[in-house]
């Protein structure tokens, strides 16, 4: 058959790798059961649920009166996204007739998905300018593999949709598509203002190929920008003030000096090792990072600088990660757009050195048991919701449960239950103190859904001497309460023979001596699992945290 034709089989390679990609990415999309436990994706679908189609483009262009412009509801004043994944997930929504607050949801991870999952195509087209044929293949494969973007694909956030129209921007400059280069990049912008970083290395690819008069064209990523966000302008020219104000009181979140509960875990980080370990270790994978070490280290002893397209993948990853590690926000999303030119750099140099095709073989199949681990939490409830069916089956509705302020409270949906919330994170004072013993005094259980404060909160003593204090003797049995249930979905296999839960990796308990190993008889899914407490909080308090309930003695 001529579909199978020599000339074709590059196309068919390229499409299964893309449709691989696109499965592992849409595999157990409803893994929140739809309780919308990720907080930004939360907001994102209020606001998609919210907003009306205009009636007309110039209704729709007129920032003050369009249905479609979040500013025009009272209660999303703050709205810092890019708006083109919500115009194109409310349109699809109202077209399918899935216009509602669970299917916009779903819709949205979909389009992440897919969005995500194009970035295997675009791969191949850079990697066949410079790798032979074996080669080619290699970095959209890698790529359909790694956890992180795995992982954001799962989420309806703006993160997935900004990675794809960056890397277009750049497969679109290396075939010297300049305007269409540019007009990926306005759309890339209208994801997400971030991309503005990027610029530098438009100014790399213009300056390689002595066209700097192209650089007129950014009017054209202007003009995308201006359609696909016309809300951060009042007229054609001028910058909306509000959301210039709220992009400003964004940034004031990432400063060390200012108190926003979320930014705790931050303080006192050493940025650029922070970021290797989340980005090598848990990113990336080890099959990947160990080997990428070597090879950036061997390669850096016979370096010889040219101007290449090698060069200037190697200036966007080492501008990127610079610039967000040494931010007092580092978190791991930051990086999503340098992990399809990771793919590239390894596999270039996989090449380069001649390394033996069975060893990049062993080392494809060992990241790929990485990410097929990590796949595992969506392929069982949430530990949210595993906790909250054992409340609701072993906890009496007459009893007192207790929440963290700016964590998920448990039961999740509608329950009787009375629940006391215990502002944690706000500054240590002994007027917070004699608010939370007289709420202790009430509790009958504490619930905590995730490890965000317990985890964050005892690294900092100096700023918080009494909560450290309380975490740590509730961890050590010291308070009037006793652990007595935990809810984990740690990546991993399930082994029912084994009867047991093995757990591989350090805990991070206060006030105890943590371990790398565990054994749990009573879990709900035995197997052998990777423990992944260590890792940045965004990483793990989404979709599989770790539920705690303590009972009062």
């Amino acid at each position: 058959m001529k579909i199978f034709s020599k000339k074709n089989i590059p196309k068919i390679i390229i499409f299964l790798v893309f449709i691989l990609a696109f499965l592992l990415r849409i595999y157990g999309l409803n893994w929140d059961s739809n309780n919308h436990l990720h907080p930004d994706e939360r907001f994102l679908t209020m606001v998609t649920a919210d907003i009306k189609l205009p009636s007309s483009l110039s209704e729709y262009l007129n920032t003050l009166t369009s249905p479609l412009n979040p500013y025009n509801y009272p209660q999303y004043q703050f709205f810092v996204y890019g708006t083109f994944p919500l115009f194109l997930v409310k349109t699809l929504a109202v077209f399918l007739h899935l216009d509602n607050y669970n299917q916009i949801t779903l819709l949205g991870r979909v389009l992440s998905a897919l969005f995500d999952s194009g970035n295997v195509v675009l791969l191949y087209f850079i990697a066949r300018k410079f790798l032979k044929s074996f080669y080619r293949y290699l970095p959209s494969l890698l790529y359909a593999f790694l956890v992180i973007p795995l992982q954001l694909s799962h989420f309806f956030a703006v993160d997935t949709f900004l990675n794809f129209f960056i890397l277009l921007t750049f497969t679109l400059f290396s075939y010297n598509f300049f305007a269409l280069a540019f007009l990926a990049f306005g759309l890339a912008l209208s994801c997400k203002i971030s991309a503005i970083y990027f610029i530098p290395i438009i100014f790399l690819f213009l300056f390689k190929n002595k066209n700097l008069i192209s650089i007129v064209y950014f009017l054209i990523s202007f003009l995308a920008f201006r359609f696909f966000q016309p809300y951060a302008f009042t007229d054609i020219f001028t910058p909306n003030p509000l959301f210039i104000n709220n992009l400003k009181t964004l940034a004031s979140y990432s400063k060390p000096d200012i108190f926003f509960p979320p930014g705790v875990q931050w303080i006192n980080r050493l940025p650029l090792l922070n970021s290797l370990k989340n980005t090598g270790v848990w990113g990336l994978g080890l099959a990947v990072s160990f080997p990428l070490i070597f090879l950036l280290f061997r390669f850096l002893t016979k370096f010889r600088f040219k101007f290449n397209l090698i060069f200037i993948i190697s200036a966007w990853v080492v501008l990127l990660f610079t610039y967000q590690s040494l931010q007092a926000v580092h978190t791991m999303r930051y990086f999503l757009p340098i992990y399809p030119f990771i793919s590239l750099i390894f596999v270039t140099l996989l090449s380069r050195f001649k390394i033996k095709k069975s060893l990049i073989i062993y080392l494809l199949i060992i990241n790929s048991l990485y990410a097929i681990a990590f796949l595992s939490i969506y392929s069982r409830p949430n530990s949210r919701v595993q906790a909250s069916e054992w409340i609701k089956k072993n906890i009496p509705q007459n009893k007192v449960l207790s929440s963290e302020y700016w964590d998920d409270a448990l039961p999740l949906g509608y329950s009787n239950y009375q629940n006391v919330p215990l502002s944690l994170f706000d500054p240590d004072t002994l007027e917070k103190w004699e608010i939370i013993n007289q709420s202790l005094s009430r509790v009958d259980y504490l619930i905590m859904s995730s490890n965000r404060l317990w985890a964050s909160i005892p690294r900092l003593p100096d700023k918080y001497p009494l909560t450290s204090e309380f975490y740590k003797n509730l961890f050590t049995g010291d308070l009037n309460f006793i652990k007595i249930k935990t809810f984990n979905s740690y990546p991993g296999f399930s082994l029912s023979f084994l009867k047991s839960c093995f757990y591989l990796g350090l805990s991070n308990y206060p006030g105890v001596r943590n371990t790398w190993f565990e054994k749990d008889t009573d879990c709900l899914y035995p197997g052998v699992y990777i423990r992944d407490d260590t890792s940045e909080e965004a990483f793990t308090v989404y979709d599989h945290p770790q539920v705690l309930i303590f009972q009062k003695k």
